[in-house]
């Protein structure tokens, strides 16, 4: 019970008793009808109190098992809550390192596509260049042979009588000519 409520209690069953020993000493039939009447009503009121009280404490007991009730709800659904926060902050992560892997791949593949490319001019133009380069030493040989063929017409024709021939083969071959 609450202190207002004991202080209630107690001033009511006081002023019973006061009223009690007044009437008590009093013969009037009346009076002590009135005072029996008080008395029960005052019972009365005090039973009332008491089950107000009574009901006070029903409620506060009731309220407190509300209020953890509430409190453990509130608690399940933070936890809910923060299990969904964290799976959804890992999905997110997950799908970023996906896309970075996707990323890395796809970069990888257009340096290999990019490297496989030039390795392909690269060899064509090496192809190219050495079939220029042989046409180059070709004509350089052509024109080199030409070019010995016409010192050897000048020197017969300046120097006849101190030319000589090449010698290709042995000797004996050149004198059957």
């Amino acid at each position: 019970m609450s202190f207002a409520n004991r202080y209630l209690t107690l001033a009511v069953g006081c002023c019973v008793c006061a009223l009690l020993l007044v009437l008590s000493g009093c013969e009037d039939l009346q009076a002590r009808n009135a005072a029996a009447e008080s008395s029960s009503a005052s019972r009365k009121l005090e039973s009332q109190v008491n089950d107000l009280a009574a009901d006070n404490a029903k409620l506060r007991e009731t309220l407190k098992a509300l209020q953890e009730a509430l409190g453990k709800q509130v608690s399940d659904r933070m936890d809910k809550l923060e299990e969904k926060v964290i799976m959804v902050s890992k999905d997110l992560l997950d799908k970023v390192a996906k896309d970075a892997e996707q990323t890395r791949l796809a970069a990888t593949g257009i340096v290999n596509s990019a490297r496989s490319d030039y390795d392909k001019e690269l060899n064509s133009v090496k192809t190219t260049l050495a079939g220029d380069i042989q046409k180059i030493r070709e004509e350089m040989k052509g024109t080199m042979e030409d070019l010995k063929k016409f010192m050897d017409n000048q020197l017969r024709e300046l120097y006849p009588y101190a030319y000589q021939p090449r010698r290709t083969g042995p000797p004996d071959a050149e004198a059957k000519q």
